[in-house]
């Protein structure tokens, strides 16, 4: 509760300002999510498996059959959102700067911002640990996601640094993703996306005219043949400051589903005549299809 006591310095005159406010970044969690808006308890997307590889048909032989179903469902769980504040009849009353001090509104909507920031990259930062698995009981990065034919993986083996080399791997391997039935599916690399202590090299990786890792003067593979078209984005809210992820152009991947916006309310307690104020939002994020994204790390 916000009482006198709480804010007794802005009951009196005499302070030159009043400040406790801070910038905030533009929105990051749209670099990665496509916002859809939902009106249930909750969204499923489907994953099917289709027809796989042709067979060659010997004479006379009967034409091979095969089968179409589904595979992997992800649920997409609405939360709900909330915080705010009390603050005393006397407080409001006595406050002598209430001009400088009109925060509080302000202060709920940075709270939920950042909350919303936090909860987005959750999922990336949460995505080589097996306690957060996608629909198809792996975590959303992994070397094992399941198919009808095998695996297909979305980041190395071995956990690699951000380099030159590690790069072009990850462009080849997003190019080689295979669908349910283990056709190669048409991928490609469309951003890079990473935590503030890697903007640096990313910078150099990609828009070096020559290869940034040697002085023979080869050409920068990586910005010639314009591999990640959209370049890199800076996510403050990565907490692994190893890890880094390419994002794609598969179909179905990140997603973020709006329930409900955000919405302040604000009433006083009849019987103490506090005034009490709260913000609230509803939504969820998930990833349908692993295929958008390939990343390494170590577990964080």
């Amino acid at each position: 509760m916000i009482n006198t006591g709480a804010i007794a310095n802005l009951l009196r005159p005499g302070l030159r300002e009043i400040f406790g406010e801070s910038p905030s970044y533009p929105t990051q969690y749209t670099q990665v999510y496509k916002t859809y808006q939902s009106q249930k308890d909750y969204e499923q997307d489907q994953e099917m498996k289709m027809l796989g590889l042709a067979q060659i048909r010997a004479e006379g032989a009967p034409t091979a059959l095969d089968t179409m179903g589904q595979r992997f469902k992800t649920l997409y769980i609405h939360k709900t959102i909330s915080i705010g504040f009390q603050i005393t009849e006397n407080a409001i009353e006595d406050n002598q700067y209430k001009d400088q001090f009109p925060l509080q509104a302000r202060s709920l909507k940075r709270s939920m911002e950042q909350t919303k920031e936090i909860l987005g990259a959750s999922l990336l930062n949460n995505g080589f640990n097996p306690l957060y698995p996608l629909g198809d009981g792996q975590p959303l990065l992994s070397t094992k996601h399941p198919i009808d034919t095998g695996v297909v993986a979305n980041c190395p083996a071995i956990p690699a640094d951000l380099n030159e080399a590690s790069l072009e791997q990850a462009m080849i391997a997003i190019q080689q993703f295979r669908d349910q039935a283990g056709l190669i599916q048409m991928t490609s690399a469309r951003k890079l996306l990473i935590p503030p202590q890697l903007q640096f090299v990313a910078e150099r990786l990609l828009k070096s005219t020559y290869s940034p890792e040697n002085a023979n003067n080869a050409v920068n593979a990586l910005a010639n043949m314009s591999m990640i078209p959209d370049g890199y984005t800076v996510n403050q809210f990565l907490t692994n400051p190893d890890g880094w992820f390419v994002l794609t152009d598969a179909t179905n991947g990140f997603k973020h589903y709006q329930r409900k916006a955000y919405d302040t309310d604000t009433f006083k307690d009849f019987m103490t005549d506090n005034l009490i104020a709260k913000a609230t939002e509803r939504y969820s994020f998930n990833c349908s299809n692993f295929r958008a994204i390939y990343g390494s790390g170590n577990l964080n």
